[in-house]
């Protein structure tokens, strides 16, 4: 195939189309990546790639890596050396989510032994069920995007700091005025592009979703829990409300004072993935001036070193509060965006709802496609 093009402007040319292509490679890359958190999100499990948060696998792995996993089902055999992802149901694991660990042993019940690359012990036996996927290899080596991995632990950070969220809103609604005003300012053209209106409802839509999901993640909590089940022992661990119990204990603590001061109603759920904890409220509506005080109920059953994260969501009421529960018991960013972007939705799929816009949009888009197809000559 030959581009014939025209020899005065070839090396700009040339120029565009290595960045058209850098482009795409870059939307494909991010769909991508997307498309993985958002299946991640509603599976609750990983799906496609996963993050490392520790570095029990180092120098393999280390902390921030994004590594590619193909998804398990019961059938599909795993091996020793395989490096897979589990969450263990029983154990000192427990309650830890889930755990990138390479296999190292299986037991004559079929069962499982894994340990990090890094670690000086073996885990706990691991039933074959627990296992969810594992690395993707190419030869021997497994396929890992360095420093990626950071942006969903920096994600899960976002909570501990009140001010992160709406400065960040802020910063993006800003990016994306001073970008569309500059944009137009800098355009000469004798006919104004017609893609102005959709992108100024599409951004307009976006930037109320993010201050939407920024508001409601400043007044929600994130809670780290530590704690230790013991077979024998108890004591008190260093920042721990409940320190160390033995099996078959129990014991009821503060968990959190809850307040509404706004002016309109919100919902509010309680969630964790720890079995292990009960709450004495999961799903309130706190009116304007309400307070909530609930408690945590701490059933000491496996032993093992505890960090569980508590997610204490307070949502504007823009969906029945059964479904938003279910919604934030499946994954608390789950809720949080599809709560955020119910306000905003409307004006970002106008454009392509209204009939006269989405004609324009269409005529656009093949007049940008005709542009591009005159400026080569595909023999």
């Amino acid at each position: 195939m030959i581009i014939k093009i025209k020899l005065y402007g070839i090396e700009v040319i040339i120029i565009k189309i290595f960045n058209r292509i850098i482009d795409v490679l870059l939307y494909i890359f991010v769909g991508i990546i997307l498309f993985a958190a958002v299946t991640s999100a509603i599976w609750n499990k990983p799906m496609l790639f996963t993050a490392v948060r520790s570095n029990s696998m180092y120098p393999l792995f280390q902390r921030g890596d994004m590594i590619m996993i193909k998804n398990l089902s019961v059938r599909d055999a795993v091996k020793i050396d395989d490096i897979v992802v589990f969450m263990a149901e029983e154990g000192s694991l427990s309650g830890q989510g889930y755990v990138l660990h390479r296999i190292i042993e299986q037991t004559e019940d079929g069962d499982f032994i894994t340990k990090g690359d890094a670690n000086d012990y073996k885990d706990p036996i691991l039933k074959r069920e627990w296992i969810y996927s594992k690395a993707v290899t190419l030869g021997k080596l497994p396929v890992k995007i360095p420093l990626l991995g950071y942006l969903p632990l920096w994600m899960d950070n976002f909570q501990n700091n009140p001010y992160a969220m709406p400065l960040i809103a802020v910063i993006l609604a800003g990016i994306i005025g001073v970008s569309e005003l500059t944009d137009n300012k800098k355009k000469k053209k004798k006919k104004k592009n017609n893609l102005d209106m959709q992108l100024l409802y599409f951004f307009s839509g976006l930037t109320i979703s993010i201050v939407m999901a920024a508001t409601m993640l400043t007044t929600s909590q994130r809670i780290i829990l530590p704690y230790e089940v013991s077979e024998n022992n108890q004591g008190v661990i260093m920042g721990s409300a409940v320190g160390i119990m033995k099996v078959g204990d129990e014991r009821t603590i503060p968990l959190a004072d809850l307040s509404n001061k706004g002016f309109m109603p919100v919902t509010a759920t309680i969630t964790t993935k720890d079995e292990q904890l009960k709450f004495s409220h999961t799903l309130e509506t706190l009116n304007n001036g309400d307070e909530l005080k609930p408690e945590l109920t701490l059933e000491a059953k496996y032993p093992g070193n505890y960090e569980s994260v508590i997610h204490i969501g307070l949502f504007y009421p823009l969906l029945p509060k059964s479904i938003i529960y279910n919604l934030a018991n499946n994954s608390y960013w789950l809720a949080l965006a599809v709560v955020s972007l119910i306000p905003g939705l409307p004006l970002m799929l106008y454009p392509i709802i209204d009939k006269t816009m989405r004609r324009k949009t269409i005529k656009e888009i093949r007049r940008k496609i005709r542009r591009i197809h005159s400026k080569f000559i595909f023999n």
